[in-house]
């Protein structure tokens, strides 16, 4: 007499034979871009569109505000790395320049940081409808004449 026994007859337990269901979600991008409270309704690319040109326009008005001078032509781009935090708030994380911008407009990181801090809060880039961090490069030319 032949008696075979498996672990898996014996077992009273209930076998799952159910799919995991695994996501993986691109963090790399956003469904919804941040946006000024006056691009709020609007859709896509017309809110990216709407924000990024707000985001020049203000800091453009803001920059002609500042009395900058100097004695040298300068034409130069500036590329300033903003992070918008998940709660609106916006941060300058870097600045990228050249040596003649350091040293002839050394105080241009104080009245960038000065622009910031008068930007009101925005509404924050979404992914799957949490709201999350983001950066943004904004390259700011200047140009000053002897």
């Amino acid at each position: 007499m032949l008696c075979c026994i498996s672990c898996e007859y014996i077992s009273g337990g209930k076998k799952n034979n159910g799919v995991l269901n695994d996501t993986i979600v691109d963090f790399s991008t956003v469904d919804v871009s941040p946006a000024f409270k006056e691009c709020e309704t609007l859709l896509d690319n017309d809110k990216t569109n709407c924000f990024r040109a707000n985001i020049r326009q203000k800091f453009t008005k803001a920059l002609q505000s500042f009395n900058i001078s100097t004695h040298d032509e300068i034409n130069e781009t500036v590329t300033v790395v903003l992070v918008i935090g998940n709660t609106g708030k916006m941060e300058i994380s870097d600045i990228h320049t050249s040596e003649v911008i350091e040293e002839k407009l050394p105080e241009l990181p104080q009245i960038l940081d000065s622009i910031i801090t008068q930007m009101p809060n925005l509404l924050p880039a979404t992914k799957r409808g949490i709201p999350v961090t983001t950066q943004y490069e904004l390259p700011i030319e200047i140009k000053t004449k002897e």
